[in-house]
């Protein structure tokens, strides 16, 4: 029981700090990576104007409570992986995120933003910074709360 709440506490922690780092690191990027001149006018059909438009469009709790639960099954991964990685916990953090991140975006980008919506590389190159700076802060979070919540008797 312990552990399951570990696992779901520290992976609340993750989402949280996957809510923040949106924030933090695609916030300030928005206004080069929704630049209309710089932007592919699919990209901007797709978010501006074709119905039905995307879902977070009309309910953003649906991307807050989406990424709380991602942050559960990543700490869930974690528990698994983190162990393995050496290293204090900033540093298995920062390793799991440096993972997830190999994992998810490479593909991601290339496949979605580059191919599909035909976005300029440049914008997929800063999305791509922007993602590992977030899914730093995700792997980090997470490992830092289980290494706490684990510490305590």
């Amino acid at each position: 029981m312990k552990r399951l709440l570990v696992v779901v506490t520290s992976g609340l922690f993750g989402g949280s700090a996957w809510i923040v780092g949106m924030i933090t690191f695609f916030g300030p990027a928005q206004s080069i990576l929704a630049d209309p001149n710089l932007q592919s006018a699919k990209f901007r059909a797709v978010m501006e104007q074709i119905e039905p438009l995307p879902r977070m469009a009309n309910n953003v709790c649906i991307i807050i409570i989406g990424l709380l639960l991602i942050g559960i099954i990543y700490s869930i991964v974690f528990s698994f992986v983190g162990p393995k990685l050496s290293g204090s916990n900033l540093q298995k953090g920062t390793k799991f995120g440096l993972i997830s991140w190999s994992l998810m975006v490479p593909w991601f980008e290339f496949y979605l933003p580059w191919n599909v919506m035909h976005e300029p590389i440049l914008l997929v190159l800063l999305e791509a910074f922007c993602w590992v700076l977030v899914m730093i802060s995700v792997g980090i979070s997470i490992s830092m709360a289980q290494g706490f919540l684990n510490s305590r008797k």
